[in-house]
């Protein structure tokens, strides 16, 4: 039986698939994970029974990955370093270029699409210099002696987490949620939903360190 009262990052930690759900509903299980299930689905004026039975389903099956609490320190950083970090440095240098792109060829008719592109670079300088931080600095030090000039770098680290979140946020906004105008080609689409996966995988990245990293030098 699933507790409406329990945090909703606490459900991700024990089923990898309510990521998905909190997804479907805007739900921020990463910078806002603190909150209670119930007072979070208030917050988004969404049905708590629907969640819930969404929950319920996702948690009948199996669970597609192991519990990342159980893996050691090193595991979790080589883990974001392969996957997480790479991908994420990828992504943000495409998504980027692919913005500008179409910016320029149709920017003139939507304006959307100019105001994505435009916050897209910002994201990109600002989101690499955060990962070049993590993996010169925060990292290593994780791994061998944590300083009080590291504590700091690591509750920057968390804050950090929180502005690309409000970020994400604001973005999702000014597009309603991501939706392409309606007479745009299938380019302009195919980025406005490269977006909505980015920000999705940012959230289970940042939940990660959020929820089950950082918590560990505290």
């Amino acid at each position: 039986m699933l507790d409406p009262n329990d945090q909703v990052a606490s459900f991700v930690l024990r089923h990898s698939s309510a990521a998905l759900v909190f997804d479907r509903h805007y739900i921020d299980y990463c910078c806002q994970g603190h909150v209670p299930l119930a007072l979070a689905c208030t917050n988004a004026n969404i049905q708590l029974e629907g969640v819930l039975a969404e929950l319920d389903a996702a948690f009948a099956e199996p669970d597609p990955e192991s519990d990342p609490r159980t893996a050691s320190t090193s595991s979790l950083i080589n883990r974001a370093l392969a996957r997480q970090h790479r991908h994420l440095r990828a992504t943000l240098t495409l998504i980027d270029h692919q913005a500008r792109e179409l910016a320029r060829e149709y920017g003139h008719v939507y304006a959307t699409v100019r105001a994505l592109s435009i916050a897209l670079e910002h994201l990109r300088a600002e989101m690499l210099a955060h990962l070049d931080h993590e993996e010169d600095t925060l990292f290593p030090a994780m791994l061998t002696a944590i300083t009080p000039e590291s504590q700091a770098g690591l509750a920057r680290m968390f804050d950090e987490h929180r502005e690309f979140g409000d970020r994400f946020r604001r973005l999702r906004a000014q597009t309603n949620n991501y939706t392409a105008p309606v007479e745009a080609n299938d380019n302009v689409k195919r980025l406005f939903r490269g977006v909505a996966e980015l920000e999705a995988f940012v959230a289970r990245h940042h939940h990660l360190e959020n929820h089950v990293l950082l918590p560990r030098f505290r």
